[in-house]
């Protein structure tokens, strides 16, 4: 499934975290697509989308999301926008179709180190049950359209989506720190500013973070770092304005 608002060039394709909704992103495209074309879509089992072969790895879902892309018909060439797991595509991506790609915008995204640099995270106790599953109704304070997506969010096949992605995300990380760089095209890395990890014998977690997130600076000789002051880790909901900004600010540099 894929959705592409407005029609000027080039095309903003935008992809979110793990067991996050591509609706959610909805109302930053439309803002987006009175300045530029605009594309969200669920991966393979989320939301719209059916269930997809084989080992939900991001070299498996890069390959799907280009094809989709041909058989869809959307042109590019392409400022690909990454949340958390989805920084994951957008760097792939980048680096193993440069002829296709001519900027980057990384939201608090996802490092191929984390699985070593917070690995205190598996020590803490009485730690919350990572939550893959909904029974409870959707909050009455969303949208019709965020109320089907949550729905569907909630289906088996989108349950195992989710699973699959945990599951080989050490898989993931692995082919995405050895894609390569961005070479000199605009990237842009936006960081929360709220502490959202502990410090675990003696180590700040948060710390870790911040300077895994300045590592991507890394991958493009045209980057630049921004922290997002009063954002948690979804800093497409805390500063909408903030994410739009920047994603506006690499779209003119490649104009």
């Amino acid at each position: 499934y894929i959705d592409c608002v407005g029609d000027k060039s080039p095309t903003v394709l935008i992809d979110v975290g793990i067991a996050d909704s591509s609706a959610n992103w909805y109302e930053i495209a439309k803002t987006l697509s009175k300045n530029i074309r605009t594309c969200v879509y669920d991966r393979a089992g989320y939301g719209w989308s059916d269930p997809g072969p084989g080992k939900r790895t991001t070299s498996q879902i890069v390959h799907e999301l280009d094809r989709l892309l041909e058989l869809a018909k959307i042109p590019g060439p392409f400022v690909l926008v990454g949340h958390s797991f989805g920084g994951f595509t957008a760097r792939y991506f980048a680096a193993t179709r440069p002829d296709k790609v001519v900027g980057v915008v990384l939201v608090d995204s996802s490092h191929p180190d984390q699985i070593y640099r917070l690995s205190e995270l598996d020590n803490v106790k009485n730690r919350p049950p990572l939550k893959i599953t909904r029974r409870e109704p959707a909050p009455e304070s969303m949208t019709a359209f965020q109320k089907r997506w949550y729905s569907l969010n909630s289906s088996r096949k989108a349950v195992y989506a989710q699973m699959d992605e945990l599951k080989y995300f050490k898989e993931s990380a692995y082919e995405v720190k050895h894609a390569g760089s961005i070479l000199d095209i605009p990237l842009v890395v936006l960081t929360r500013g709220k502490r959202q990890l502990p410090d675990i014998n003696g180590i700040s977690l948060e710390s870790e973070w911040r300077e895994m997130q300045k590592d991507l600076l890394n991958l493009s000789t045209n980057s630049s770092h921004v922290v997002i002051e009063g954002s948690g880790h979804n800093i497409y909901k805390d500063a909408p304005n903030q994410v739009i900004s920047h994603i506006f600010r690499v779209v003119h540099l490649t104009r």
